[in-house]
């Protein structure tokens, strides 16, 4: 992708975008790939969603914060091993970040076994810490669920996919009758 960024393998989709684990080969270190859809790629609204998550996250340096190293986009006829990408004419826009080794707060609780009330307080602590960080940027994240949760092999806290962010001088946080995220 872009002559840069050797993709390995899917490790997660949504509605708008594929995040593949990929290698960096310019400093040669392993990196998440967040992939626009091409689908979605065709649409001026989802080019400028993506891009304002881009720069809401790269805005952001907090250890609980995914870190967004680079924005870009690729022809796809010129990339190899994005198969959803194949034969799209449009550019592809893409964010490459921080990879994070562990897993998301989901796969933590979707046996049902309780979390021990120690660790669970670990992980709302970070998240709480990292919200009111985003937050004092005047960043709001408006999905926080447990699959946008990562807790890295260290057992640190990462929030991830900041899609639906805004910027919180830009929406009223309260609203009769709306729900806001």
């Amino acid at each position: 992708v872009d002559n840069r960024y050797k993709v390995l393998e899917v490790i997660g989709t949504g509605a708008m975008a594929t995040v593949y684990a990929a290698e960096d080969t310019r400093l040669g270190r392993k990196v998440a790939l967040k992939i626009l859809r091409p689908e979605q790629a065709q649409d001026e609204t989802f080019r400028a969603r993506f891009k304002r998550e881009a720069e809401a996250v790269a805005s952001l340096n907090n250890p609980a914060i995914v870190a967004v190293y680079d924005t870009g986009s690729f022809d796809p006829s010129q990339s190899y091993g994005v198969d959803e990408a194949a034969g799209e004419s449009t550019l592809i826009p893409y964010i490459m970040m921080e990879y994070v080794e562990g897993h998301t707060v989901k796969d933590l609780i979707s046996d049902g076994t309780a979390v021990p009330i120690n660790e669970a307080i670990e992980i709302v602590s970070g998240v709480l810490s990292a919200l009111e960080y985003s937050h004092a940027n005047h960043l709001v994240h408006r999905d926080i669920k447990p699959g946008n949760l990562m807790i890295t092999q260290n057992g640190q806290v990462k929030i991830t996919d900041f899609g639906i962010a805004k910027a919180a001088a830009a929406v009223p946080l309260t609203r009769t009758g709306m729900v806001v995220g």
